[in-house]
């Protein structure tokens, strides 16, 4: 068997040595956030959140991802070199044991990249499913998507469809929101010139 060459003397003198670390580290994190974290980040969703309440309305996080980093200054704080293998110093797998000595600071978030929540009307919890981080509207309730003209006589279909519409309504045409490659601009356009109308006609008031 091929032993691997021995290593100097002064590697093996490092090794769970008590030692002082100097300077800062920078820890770069990409991942889930917090939903509090993201909005001290992007204080115009907490915007958009209020007038969804606003409206009588409710919303629910469903996920929250972005950058984020810690700093840590390491000055004066003892450390040590902890290997993982025989052959640490060949493989390279050890770690660095650092005593930081008082609690970690803040996390500094860099970027929100998804901001995903749902919007609940009285009788759907997912009236609209949206990514606020890019204004993406990714999900829209069957009874409003999938309406069809035969059901105009259904009073409880209708008032369904129209209980959803003005959620729709107001992040397409207020919120300037696109709609998810999986969900037709054409479809939409249409269903909400429909509702319009059946709203002027009928008179029955949204819920």
């Amino acid at each position: 068997m091929i032993r691997p060459p021995m290593p100097a003397y002064p590697v093996y003198l490092v090794v769970n040595q008590k030692a002082v670390a100097e300077g800062k580290l920078i820890l770069k994190y990409s991942g889930r956030l917090t939903p509090e974290l993201a909005l001290k980040c992007a204080p115009e969703y907490k915007a958009i959140l209020e007038e969804i309440m606003s409206k009588s309305w409710k919303y629910l996080y469903i996920e929250t991802m972005g950058r984020y980093s810690i700093e840590l200054d390491l000055s004066g704080r003892s450390s040590r070199i902890i290997p993982y293998t025989a052959d640490w110093f060949v493989t390279g797998r050890f770690s660095i044991d650092v005593e930081l000595g008082k609690p970690l600071p803040e996390l500094k978030v860099e970027g929100v990249d998804e901001f995903r929540i749902n919007i609940s009307t009285k009788n759907f919890p997912r009236a609209a499913t949206v990514d606020l981080a890019k204004q993406v509207i990714t999900y829209i309730e069957s009874v409003f998507w999938d309406w069809n003209d035969e059901w105009i006589n259904d009073q409880e279909k209708l008032s369904k469809a129209l209980e959803v519409y003005p959620v729709v309504k107001w992040l397409i045409e207020e919120k300037k929101f696109k709609l998810h490659e999986n969900l037709s601009e054409e479809r939409c356009k249409e269903l909400l010139q429909k509702f319009t109308e059946y709203e002027s006609k009928i008179g029955i008031t949204k819920t």
